[in-house]
């Protein structure tokens, strides 16, 4: 009875622990392997932020200039598209009249001077009385503001460049006869050209608050920079901006300032390419991670996974984002140059997962 009882145990033991032999190899056999992913070392990027956008050149003012008085042109630029230097001859009108009116006025000072300083005399004497003195000076007066008058109408029959002018368009004939303040010339100030370029809010705030530093250069259509005389590229700069963003591109408008060179054919209308390189301050420049490597799906905002090369695992890790360009993103807190982290497969990570990392040489087993 006991040999049976014995054996019946012995029996019952030996099947338990078969059982749990094939149990542990079924779990062994079942056991997935620690997920595969690509990692990414953390380094700091001081290469300057290249952008590209669209620059139309314009002019510093465009002005309709014209006569201050009336008559018949006889003298007009003939040429369009020509820069007049300043102070040159754009257009004048015959002055043969305004000579005479200069002539006669001139011809009533000096009467008016002669009896002036005869009534000084006849004062003196009491030959006159103060009435009929004060009644001479004030024609003396009077005849000296004529003669200003005719010499400024003189001067106003000339039309001189006030700035290193581009004639862009002629608005009457030569020997029209045109009325004051009719417009006759329109020219543009290219003393410095002014280059007007759409940056959108987020490099805005970028080039003004995190990299103060920049360099905007012109490119022409095959994307090279354009060179002044000496061979240098030709740099703009800053002129002013908008504070006042665009609704629908939600873009500003920046103007940069190019000083007129020769060699270098731009005017005004001619559409180029502004390229803008912000050069960020090392101390502020972050630290650059691809942004398949930032996890927006955990509790915090933004977190990336840090892997421990010691064990090989991973650990949830939050930070704090700056801006995203060409598919990498900026951490400005949370992470530190020399780091490791995932970069490709954060889908199924959990804190302290054993991982593989991903080695594009060795083959996948």
């Amino acid at each position: 009875m006991k040999t049976n009882l014995l054996r019946v145990v012995i029996v019952l033991v030996t099947s338990i622990v078969f059982l749990l032999g094939c149990s542990g190899q079924e779990a062994e056999v079942t056991a997935k392997p620690a997920p595969l992913v690509q990692l990414h070392e953390v380094v700091k990027d001081t290469q300057p932020v290249i952008r590209r956008f669209v620059a139309r050149v314009d002019a510093l003012s465009t002005v309709d200039l014209s006569f201050q008085v009336a008559g018949r042109i006889n003298q007009l630029a003939d040429r369009q598209g020509v820069v007049i230097p300043q102070g040159k001859l754009l257009a004048a009108l015959d002055p043969q009249d305004f000579e005479l009116a200069l002539r006669q006025a001139q011809s009533s000072l000096r009467k008016a001077q002669s009896d002036f300083e005869r009534g000084k005399q006849l004062k003196q004497d009491n030959y006159i009385s103060a009435s009929d003195f004060d009644s001479l000076k004030t024609s003396y007066e009077n005849a000296e503001i004529a003669v200003e008058n005719a010499q400024l109408n003189m001067e106003y029959t000339e039309l001189h460049a006030p700035f290193d002018a581009l004639i862009t368009n002629r608005l009457v004939e030569k020997f029209s006869y045109v009325q004051p303040n009719q417009p006759v010339l329109r020219v543009q100030n290219i003393n410095y050209l002014r280059v007007h370029v759409n940056i959108p809010e987020q490099i805005m705030r970028a080039a003004v608050e995190d990299a103060p530093h920049y360099q905007v250069y012109l490119e022409d259509k095959q994307g090279n920079r354009i060179l002044d005389k000496s061979g240098q590229p030709v740099e703009l700069s800053y002129l002013e901006h908008k504070t006042e963003v665009n609704s629908a591109t939600q873009t500003y408008q920046v103007t940069f300032k190019l000083p007129r060179m020769e060699g270098v054919e731009l005017l005004p209308g001619m559409v180029l390419t502004a390229r803008i390189e912000i050069d960020r301050q090392p101390d502020r420049a972050g630290w650059w991670v691809p942004l398949n490597g930032v996890d927006t799906s955990g509790e915090q905002e933004f977190a990336v996974w840090l892997y421990d090369p010691a064990n090989q695992t991973v650990n949830y890790h939050p930070v704090e984002l700056g801006i995203i360009r060409d598919q990498n993103a900026q951490v400005i807190k949370g992470i530190e140059a020399g780091q490791v982290i995932v970069a490709a497969g954060i889908r199924e990570l959990q804190n302290g997962m054993k991982v593989r990392p991903f080695d594009s040489e060795k083959p996948v087993l």
